[in-house]
């Protein structure tokens, strides 16, 4: 058989593979109404992409992505009347309900108000916690009544860690500060509530990867997703690459979950996992732990 034949067959037996993606969880995506659709968001992102064009058409573009990449559940996090209009639409029961939260009073919440809502099944996750765009930490004392509750009722916590969009603290969000973002700062988070289901979102960012690390040495509970970082611009594609050879070389990548963090950007989810599926150090049992297995056994998926 030519040379070039066998090429070609053994390209579209790994485009094959590629395609043939077991399973995919993602634990990061977000969702809008019209009253918030791009409001934190640039009008296009660092290469130039235009975003959605409104909050229904990002809806069905991202649920169009589901389909195509084979993802069975994903953490959607926004405001609660966005989340629950993308569940009432998800006819495949995809979509787990997370909460996008930047203070503690967000939408007029309270830890009662807050309880009642994990009572009923209107959050399944608490998160996307972004307390570092409000100047806080999850070590401070406003978000304890809602970590206890998590820990009772055995709620998975997810926490924004790393900085966020370049040029924020000179618009929406003020109080942030990139030493928020830094994950050792929910340590004592970790030390009280020592049954709390908790992942680092964006694993430490470009600015704190190697603290990610460190707490999951220290925390075994620990779990980290990658979102943002396999996408957004050059810098985080080459550091959430460190950021997985060094959890490989330490025995961690069982804790790291896929996620995208899409935005107003659906498009992001195909170059997040084509992306990572292009991290040739990464075996297709570890790549099918990160897309898959590890988020299953996160969210004690039956």
């Amino acid at each position: 058989m030519p040379k070039t034949i066998l090429v070609l067959l053994a390209f579209c037996f790994q485009c094959s593979l590629v395609r043939a993606q077991t399973k995919i969880i993602d634990m990061h995506i977000h969702s809008y109404s019209d009253a918030d659709f791009g409001e934190r968001e640039p009008t296009t992102d660092y290469y130039g992409m235009k975003g959605a064009s409104n909050a229904e058409v990002h809806r069905v573009e991202t649920f169009a992505a589901f389909k195509k990449w084979n993802i069975v559940k994903a953490m959607v996090s926004g405001n609660p009347q966005s989340v629950e209009e993308w569940a009432a639409k998800d006819d495949d029961n995809q979509v787990i309900r997370g909460i996008l939260i930047f203070s503690p009073d967000d939408y007029g919440l309270d830890s009662i108000k807050f309880e009642q809502m994990v009572k009923d099944g209107k959050i399944e996750v608490f998160g996307e916690i972004g307390a570092y765009y409000s100047g806080t930490t999850l070590s401070d004392p406003i978000w304890q009544p809602y970590l206890r509750i998590c820990e009772r009722y055995d709620v998975p916590v997810a926490v924004h860690t790393g900085g966020g969009d370049p040029g924020g603290t000179y618009s929406w969000s003020p109080k942030a500060r990139l030493i928020k973002g830094d994950p050792y700062l929910i340590e004592d988070v970790l030390v009280k509530y020592p049954k709390l289901r908790i992942y680092l979102m964006h694993n430490g960012g470009e600015e704190w990867h190697e603290h990610a690390l460190r707490l999951m040495a220290y925390y075994p509970q620990l779990y980290t997703d990658i979102a943002v970082m396999l996408w957004v611009e050059p810098n985080t594609q080459r550091t959430v690459t460190e950021f997985l050879m060094n959890a490989k070389h330490a025995g961690y990548l069982d804790r790291v979950m896929f996620g995208s963090d899409q935005m107003v950007w659906p498009y992001a989810i195909e170059k997040s996992i084509n992306f990572l599926n292009s991290l040739d150090f990464l075996t297709a049992k570890e790549k099918e732990g990160i897309f898959y297995d590890n988020a299953a056994r996160f969210l004690k998926l039956k």
